[in-house]
């Protein structure tokens, strides 16, 4: 028998239960096949999500873990979108944010806000770039989500030589758990390989609208496919 459960995330609460008053929540959507991860998606906190799970088989526990086993069908509503995710085993997770990881949340959210940029803006943000990954680690999609991720990344594009040396290992590192986009770091050892006056690796730092030296050239799009990123244009060539 089909079993079809709502879910009202943050709340994560069986529709015939009680609402409570919503807690900033970290809320995952994994899909596995034979047992292992092949894809998982953030849901951007501070939204109010809907989310329907309809499955042969629906357990869900006290500590906000939803599990969907055979013919699982998940349709998450936020605002008038929708998106459904289908697979034979779905689990959705939420955790409630503490104090220090909500605090890091709405600091990486105000790196993608607009406004004037400068370099009293920029040496704010590094310094909450500093804290956050001396508390959590590189803010990776895991922990932020894919946008705030990028906001991190970007503030770490903008930051001095010393600074990108310093934090480059824990980005190194969360590439290497597949929590941040390969292309990411490849930008990033770049730029600083290019400072240091070294020749670049993956061809993604430009000067007059060609890569700047590039070590081993054969290798390029070998290197480039690696991280994530398209072969080198022809015309982009030195």
């Amino acid at each position: 028998m089909m079993s079809v459960l709502k879910l009202a995330l943050p709340l994560l609460l069986a529709c015939h239960g009680f609402a409570a008053a919503a807690e900033p929540s970290r809320i995952s959507v994994q899909t596995l096949a034979a047992g292992k991860e092949v894809a998982r998606i953030m849901l951007p906190i501070g939204q109010q999500h809907t989310v329907q799970v309809e499955a042969n088989q629906v357990e869900q526990d006290n500590r906000g873990t939803a599990h969907a086993r055979g013919n699982v069908r998940v349709t998450i509503r936020t605002g008038g979108a929708a998106t459904t995710i289908v697979g034979e085993e779905i689990i959705i997770r939420r955790k409630v944010l503490d104090t220090r990881e909500l605090a890091a949340i709405r600091a990486l959210e105000s790196m993608g806000a607009p406004g004037k940029r400068d370099a009293a803006r920029d040496r704010k943000e590094l310094a909450r770039l500093k804290t956050i990954v001396a508390s959590h680690g590189w803010p990776g999609t895991r922990f932020a989500g894919p946008e705030l991720s990028q906001n991190a990344f970007t503030v770490l594009m903008r930051v001095p030589q010393k600074e990108l040396e310093a934090l480059l290992p824990a980005l190194r590192e969360a590439q290497a758990e597949n929590d941040v986009p390969g292309s990411q770091l490849a930008q990033a050892e770049d730029r600083l390989r290019v400072a240091k006056g070294l020749p670049q690796r993956y061809g993604t730092q430009l000067a007059s609208g060609k890569p700047v030296v590039i070590e081993d050239e054969s290798g390029l799009d070998i290197r480039r496919k690696m991280m994530g990123l398209p072969p080198m244009p022809a015309s982009s060539g030195q």
